[in-house]
């Protein structure tokens, strides 16, 4: 093996625990100023880490890159983020809710301050069917303060035409992406402070009419997912249940206007 000679290199053998099992361990070891993730499908550009040295001379508590998302066609398209430096928190709330072009799903497109991982005991959460990423990077980013954004790109993510989640029924998808839709807006909601009330429901409006729609498109593929799910959408959608099979746990829902989140921190 190629680095089994290099000192900085570390190779941890574990039983099979999943992406957040894997990346939990090697936080655990972890012993740099920052700390990055990798997908065994990506590579990093060539010689990123000798460009991005300078962002992480400024010492920010998290660095945000691009990344080129690689077809099995050939084609390819470019995810990036502006040249930019947030001195507070708010200020890169304030940004995402008013742009929403920040990158802030993945975690793989980012160099997180250690010290911050360490204080907290921030870890991915274990057990989730999707969304392990946007989890941690929520609650990582209520902790920070200083944040970099940057044009550089730092990986090629090659995307895989067959085996996504797209094509694989998950066990209710909608609540699952409806808690990741609640998890987002308790984050940027309360950390913005610059934003008035009209950005801030256009915000939640926003993100939760896509995921809506994220979900009923899912639903040719998905057969099984439309049963489950359209009757929860109905029901939040025009705020009472309008077909019989509409399952008891649906009360999880709140209509549109009864939303505590927005009711809470707006």
């Amino acid at each position: 093996m190629r680095y089994k000679n290099d000192s900085r290199v570390k190779i941890l053998l574990r039983s099979h625990e999943g992406v957040s099992g894997a990346r939990n361990a090697g936080i655990d070891v972890a012993e740099g100023d920052y700390i990055g993730f990798v997908d065994c499908d990506d590579y990093l550009e060539k010689d990123f880490l000798k460009k991005a040295k300078e962002l992480m001379n400024k010492e920010p508590d998290l660095i945000i890159f691009g990344f080129e998302r690689c077809f099995l066609n050939g084609d390819s398209r470019l995810s990036t983020v502006e040249d930019h430096f947030y001195p507070d928190i708010s200020s890169f709330a304030d940004e995402y809710i008013r742009k929403r072009i920040m990158l802030i799903y993945s975690a793989c497109n980012k160099f997180y301050n250690k010290k911050i991982i360490d204080k907290y005991h921030l870890r991915f959460e274990t057990g989730l069917k999707f969304g392990e990423d946007r989890i941690f990077n929520y609650a990582y980013l209520m902790r920070a303060q200083t944040i970099v954004t940057s044009k550089l790109i730092m990986f090629k993510y090659m995307q895989r035409a067959s085996g996504s989640m797209s094509t694989w029924y998950v066990p209710d998808y909608f609540k699952l992406a409806y808690h990741l839709h609640e998890e987002k807006m308790k984050c940027f909601l309360t950390l913005s402070k610059g934003t008035n009330r009209t950005e801030r429901e256009d915000f939640v409006n926003y993100n939760l009419r896509n995921v809506i729609i994220y979900v009923i498109n899912r639903f040719e593929d998905n057969p099984e997912e439309m049963k489950e799910n359209l009757p929860l959408i109905l029901e939040m959608v025009y705020g009472k249940s309008i077909l019989q099979e509409v399952p008891p746990e649906s009360s999880w829902v709140h209509k549109p206007c009864d939303n505590e989140i927005v009711s809470k921190l707006l």
